[in-house]
């Protein structure tokens, strides 16, 4: 005998007729009605920031989307964006973990700025980009396994590899005039963090990965010209795009410049624009931090959010 789970009175797992009780923004206490004994959570981790290299430092990766039915809790934790870095070869900061009841969404990977390589994005969040030393384009990180057991993307000498999150895409150095372009973050449920270009070329132009779209995007990667009396054009990459909402712009464009990468796209807002050597923030809900580069400052990554259906 069948029953569909749409008309059996007895199934109370269905999502119909749910509503959004709560937003989240903060780890703490949950109220919830003495009568409700299961929620719907969705839960977005925090986005990682941006490297920070005496070059070209990679963006950080964006925090992962999970959601499921879970048992009610009194507590919640709501991961909060990586912390910005300045200067001195520094990688950035992982975002944290949002979780409540049995639902879990990590949050997204640093982006590199040293010869060492970021940790992996945790719980589904994204790999970070990689960077760039005056020779060398160095590789992102890799994504994380969600919950679920949903699996992770590689890191990638060309663009990020795609996954439930994202991987981070590798930095790009070339010499003798050629152009350099940072690979771009791969795309997933949340994007990853783009690598960064650069440049020993006269005459050369260098242009940052852009984040990778996702639910959640990636920051895109800074770029910089090394030659000691360059003429080329610098451009940071552009932050990813969420699932509504735009990353923000690498600065940079002009001759003799250094770029800083755009912010990756958040679930509930856009991502900020680099300005100058300042890599830009991502958007709220997890969106990664742009890179920023020469002794300039990373983009913080999005805070995460929790949402509570019943």
């Amino acid at each position: 005998m069948s029953a569909s789970i749409y008309t059996n009175p007895s199934f109370s797992d269905t999502p119909f007729g749910l509503k959004l009780q709560q937003t989240i923004t903060s780890s703490g206490s949950v109220t919830i009605p003495s009568n409700i004994k299961r929620v719907y959570a969705v839960c977005i981790g925090g986005g990682g920031s941006g490297g920070s290299s005496a070059q070209a430092g990679g963006g950080g990766g964006a925090g992962a989307f999970s959601a499921g039915w879970t048992y009610v809790t009194n507590t919640c934790t709501v991961g909060s964006g990586g912390a910005t870095v300045t200067g001195g070869a520094s990688n950035g900061n992982p975002g944290g973990a949002t979780i409540y009841g049995m639902v879990i969404a990590g949050g997204g990977a640093a982006g590199t700025g040293t010869a060492t390589t970021a940790s992996a994005g945790i719980i589904g969040g994204a790999g970070g980009g990689g960077s760039v030393s005056a020779s060398v384009g160095r590789g992102g990180s890799a994504s994380g396994i969600s919950y679920t057991g949903a699996p992770s993307a590689a890191a990638s000498t060309g663009t990020g590899g795609v996954g439930y999150g994202g991987g981070g895409g590798s930095g790009s150095f070339q010499s003798g005039g050629a152009t350099a372009l940072g690979a771009g973050g791969g795309a997933g449920v949340s994007g990853a963090g783009g690598g960064a270009g650069a440049t020993n070329g006269a005459a050369a132009t260098a242009t940052g990965g852009a984040g990778g779209q996702g639910l959640i995007g990636g920051g895109g990667g800074s770029a910089f010209n090394s030659n000691a009396s360059p003429t080329g054009i610098t451009t940071g990459g552009a932050g990813g795009a969420g699932d509504k909402f735009a990353g923000g712009t690498g600065s940079g464009s002009g001759t003799n410049t250094v770029g800083a990468g755009g912010g990756g796209g958040g679930f509930i807002a856009v991502g900020g624009n680099a300005s100058g050597n300042t890599g830009g923030t991502g958007g709220d809900g997890g969106g990664g931090g742009g890179g920023a580069n020469n002794s300039g400052t990373s983009g913080a990554g999005g805070n995460g959010v929790l949402y509570l259906y019943y």
